[in-house]
């Protein structure tokens, strides 16, 4: 074998070598990644419940009878009767209970 030879030998191995090495590297750099990606999908998962869950709360709380239900708990309101009710003049006076007529626009 000449000297060449072996050097093109040594340098085969080298680079082979070398090949194996940057392969090991890139594959542990690869599932690194790829973990960090699962925990950012797991968070992602998580952060959309919560965004449901509290999506079905506003919901929930914006509901009309929500809303009457801590008017009368809370504040107690109620609704007022005929007698109750101011007209300023006889065009604005509706034609049926003015709280009536209110109650069932706001359930429609």
């Amino acid at each position: 074998m000449t000297l060449q030879d072996k050097r093109r030998i040594m340098f085969l191995i080298f680079f082979t070598g070398f090949v194996c090495i940057m392969m090991v590297v890139l594959s542990a750099l690869s599932a690194e990644i790829r973990h960090e990606n699962n925990e950012l999908i797991s968070k992602n998962e998580e952060l959309s419940g919560e965004v449901e869950t509290i999506s079905v709360k506003i919901k929930s709380i914006n509901s009309v009878e929500h809303i009457e239900s801590v008017a009368k708990k809370e504040l107690g309101m109620i609704y007022p009767d005929s007698s109750q009710c101011v007209v300023i003049t006889d065009k604005d006076a509706p034609g049926e209970n003015f709280a009536a007529a209110i109650k069932k626009q706001a359930y429609n």
